[in-house]
């Protein structure tokens, strides 16, 4: 083949000539589409226009949306939705915050509250009101707060801390054992040597002694009580340390 012929025929184009090609056209399409996607968003009809809160009970509104501190000015599209959740979150009462978007401008939190399980009370008469995982919802309880956990101990905690001290995650563990009876006991402490005492709706107290077979130390209740008849009214307090032999103390 001579060398006018040669320079005559066309070369295809290399493989990286062609992925470069497409490479440049693929960014070309991927920078006008988002540039038309941001100018979407930009839209003053996406900017916010209402903000609903739902599912709150003791949580201020105004206290949720302080939290959330959304830009009343803000597109709804450019809103960090997760940040905005975590922050409510921090509200002692508050257990999940949802932020959800509603187009075009609409943005709606959802609330799920903690439930007060219990009413610690502390050494120093400090009281606190806390839920099932034993975050303290309050500084204060409610006056004849259905559930309450006496403590030795001085317990230096605010409103949205988690309570780790020993005795009372103890004594909550030992309510639930005994929830067996639904509401049958309106508080629990520790006596001077570390025993489980409860006190029963009717005033009666029960003294259980070390938490070892409480189950067993329960169902002495109801037979003892039934056997006495119009005496349980006068009962003081049940001793069931010794399962074997019970002991009933009246009121003088």
């Amino acid at each position: 083949m001579s060398a006018a012929r040669r320079r005559g025929r066309r070369s295809r184009p290399s493989f990286g000539a062609r992925v470069r090609t497409f490479w440049v056209l693929g960014l070309t399409v991927v920078v006008l589409v988002g540039a038309a996607l941001w100018s979407l968003a930009m839209l003053p009809a996406f900017r916010l226009h209402a903000l609903t809160v739902t599912g709150t009970a003791h949580v201020e509104r105004d206290e949720v949306v302080g939290r959330a501190a959304i830009d009343p000015r803000a597109n709804i599209w450019l809103l960090d939705t997760t940040a905005a959740e975590r922050r409510i979150e921090g509200i002692p009462y508050v257990l999940a915050a949802h932020v959800h978007r509603r187009p075009p401008g609409d943005v709606w939190i959802d609330i799920t509250e903690r439930t007060p399980q219990a009413c610690v009370r502390d050494g120093a008469g400090h009281e606190l009101l806390v839920d099932a995982a034993l975050r303290v919802l309050e500084e204060i309880c409610t006056p004849g707060f259905g559930l309450t956990f006496d403590v030795r101990a001085r317990l230096d905690a605010g409103a949205g801390a988690f309570l780790n001290d020993p005795e009372v995650r103890a004594l909550q563990a030992d309510a639930g054992s005994l929830a067996t009876d639904g509401d049958r006991y309106r508080a629990f402490s520790h006596d001077a040597f570390g025993e489980l005492e409860a006190t029963m709706q009717n005033g009666i107290e029960v003294r259980f002694g070390d938490d070892d077979d409480l189950a067993r130390k329960q169902r002495l209740i109801g037979p003892i009580l039934a056997e006495l008849g119009p005496r349980a009214l006068d009962v003081r307090a049940l001793d069931v340390r010794a399962p074997a032999t019970p002991v009933v103390e009246y009121r003088n």
